[in-house]
């Protein structure tokens, strides 16, 4: 996440039998059928293949970086609506420079599951557990998020 842009870096490129044109019109072709299908049980994801072609829309096929190893996709922040709003994702844009990538990762999961565990953070982004406790502890810190009943059985109350 930066001022300006929006950055997502996918390791391994298309699949293969993808091709580019392919990929632009949304068919949807996992690399990890597994983990798709886990996404979509979490709520995660839909499986109707409009995501790319709705930033294609939007931002035009130069959006995407498509490499043998990798895709980037960079989405650009509309500065008057920024300038407007003051908000992206809910969160004031003078609150959100305050957090890390990992602190903001963190923040992310704890908003899409309450009952989540660091644990759980940590396996999910592939993050290390202490630095994912870390992260819990700044958000706590600066009262972006608190925790309602016990470790075990409680749940992540959303301040911010």
């Amino acid at each position: 996440m930066f001022q300006d842009r929006l950055e997502i870096l996918s390791h391994g490129g298309l699949p293969n039998g993808l091709f580019k044109e392919d990929f632009y019109i949304g068919i949807n072709k996992p690399r990890n059928n597994e983990l798709m299908n886990i996404f979509l049980r979490l709520g995660l994801v839909e499986r109707t293949g409009h995501g790319i072609p709705l930033i294609v829309s939007k931002y035009g096929k130069e959006a995407f970086d498509i490499h043998d190893n990798y895709i980037k996709v960079t989405v650009k922040f509309n500065k008057e609506v920024l300038d407007s709003n003051g908000v992206i994702n809910g969160t004031i844009n003078g609150v959100i420079n305050e957090l890390s990538s990992t602190e903001l990762i963190v923040f992310n999961q704890i908003k899409l599951n309450n009952g989540i565990i660091a644990r759980e953070i940590s396996e999910i982004n592939n993050v290390p557990l202490r630095t994912v406790q870390r992260a819990i502890s700044k958000l706590k810190e600066l009262k972006f998020i608190e925790r309602v009943g016990s470790n075990k059985t409680g749940y992540w109350k959303i301040l911010k």
